[in-house]
């Protein structure tokens, strides 16, 4: 957790180009919200023709980036985010800002889990490292 879902016409991104945007989102991520990296997921999703739509009628370019994030960030931290990744993804993928629709959910850490534990709040990472390190061994990226 945070989880970011992103939804592009079918055949826009390629295999490079979804390594790119789930690196730019991770590397946006912890630079603004000081989370580390094993935390950042990115699914991508292709939208078939005539599944997108705007104003009741399809729209063949847009593209939308959801983020669900960890609440207790400054509005500050969540806009410079929300721009950032949406810059990336327009540049990366070639399209123009005004064809991205992106935003984000905060969800309570009380009740999130990653890798089968509730999830700190924010600022609290280093010590749930440390107090979950057995249950951690061996993931990828924990150092652990």
């Amino acid at each position: 957790m945070p989880i970011y879902h992103v939804s592009s016409p079918r055949g826009l991104l390629g295999t490079e180009q979804r390594q790119r945007i789930a690196k730019a989102f991770t590397d946006a991520h912890v630079e603004f919200t000081g989370a580390p990296a094993v935390f950042v997921h990115v699914f991508f999703n292709e939208l078939p023709e005539g599944v997108a739509y705007s104003a009741g009628e399809p729209d063949h370019g847009i593209s939308g980036i959801q983020g669900s994030i960890r609440a207790g960030r400054t509005l500050a931290a969540k806009q410079n985010l929300i721009r950032s990744i949406t810059a990336a993804y327009s540049e990366i993928a070639g399209v123009s800002p005004k064809q991205v629709l992106s935003g984000l959910n905060e969800i309570d850490s009380d009740i999130t889990m990653e890798y089968g534990l509730i999830l700190p709040h924010p600022g609290g990472e280093a010590e749930w490292f440390k107090e979950n390190a057995e249950a951690l061994d061996g993931i990828q990226g924990t150092g652990l």
